[in-house]
């Protein structure tokens, strides 16, 4: 059984395991590497490397035992360093591991692998890391600390202060003199509510940041503010659309709402109601549009959505 959130998870907050966030940090930014197209020697290590990976991450993801799911993230970082480590990785793209999401920047200027593990008792934990594409092989760990920052967090966030999900599509645009990647992502959140999250990752001196007001929006009350990021939270067992539309090239979401008017801001209850909104890009930042489609959309004009993240029919959630 895959336990990509189909366990009932407890409301827990957890800070584990911390050494390993230590020992990723001291891998990861502990190596050097040369620049250039994935030679034959380079890609032989890293299929043998990715083997190793795929057996080891089938159980941190199926496994029924807690403790083992555990052990097997211990075992797969240092594997997955030292498969880094291998000269050209930043070419090999570990599309067999379907227990990992890996997304490329557009401009190819560095890349994300993150994913997940279900702690046990329904808490999850995220891991991830940015890999730049240089000549000297650069790495940035993301260290989850959702559990420990504001409800809804509007702060601008590094890499050792991650918002922690799974990254499924990234977009590049310039705005205000600096290239702007916007991240669309998945977290399980809690026993009660799913989350897809909008961010943004930014450089500043080279330094990978999170967040900035850049989302114009408008509240349901009708009180507009500029926003760092944006967050749909809505019942755990709703299915809920968050992604990129080229043909209108808008990012498009379900609108949710609640079933009782008592029940607003209650978000583990909400729902999609049917209607889309999203945000096009313009020239000041992504601009809220409060109803992207004027017409009853059945079930052959549903906006397009790429393939789930892990593929399997359970997987809809990550469309």
């Amino acid at each position: 059984m895959t336990f990509l959130r189909y366990l009932p998870k407890l409301e827990i907050r957890m800070n584990y395991p911390g050494f390993v966030h230590l020992f990723l940090l001291g891998f990861l930014l502990s190596f050097n590497t040369g620049f250039a197209q994935l030679s034959k020697d380079s890609r032989m290590i890293l299929q043998e490397k990715e083997d190793t990976l795929k057996q080891i991450g089938y159980t941190m993801l199926n496994d029924a035992s807690a403790g083992k799911r555990i052990d097997a993230l211990h075992k797969l970082i240092p594997v997955m360093v030292r498969a880094l480590k291998v000269p050209e990785s930043f070419f090999y793209p570990f599309d067999s591991l379907n227990m990992i999401s890996v997304l490329y920047a557009p401009d190819s200027n560095f890349r994300i692998p993150t994913w997940q593990l279900h702690m046990g008792k329904g808490v999850f934990r995220y891991y991830g890391a940015i890999q730049m594409n240089s000549e000297n092989l650069q790495m940035y760990p993301l260290f989850d600390v959702s559990d420990t920052i504001g409800f809804h967090s509007q702060a601008i966030l590094d890499h050792n202060h991650w918002f922690g999900c799974l990254y499924y599509k990234i977009l590049k645009h310039y705005y205000d003199g600096k290239y702007y990647y916007t991240l669309l992502g998945y977290d399980a959140n809690d026993i009660l509510a799913e989350r897809k999250l909008i961010d943004v990752l930014w450089f500043d001196e080279n330094r990978p940041k999170f967040g900035a007001p850049i989302f114009h929006y408008v509240f349901r009350d009708g009180n507009r503010k500029t926003l760092n990021r944006i967050f749909i939270d809505y019942k755990f067992d709703a299915k809920v659309t968050l992604n990129y539309d080229t043909s209108m090239s808008l990012i498009v979401y379900d609108h949710t709402s609640p079933p009782d008017t008592n029940q607003k801001g209650a978000f583990f209850v909400y729902v999609p109601d049917g209607t889309y909104e999203g945000f096009k890009w313009t020239p000041s930042g992504w601009q809220w549009v409060e109803q992207v489609f004027h017409f009853a959309i059945n079930q052959n004009d549903n906006p397009p959505m790429p393939k789930p993240i892990f593929g399997g029919k359970k997987d809809e959630r990550f469309k």
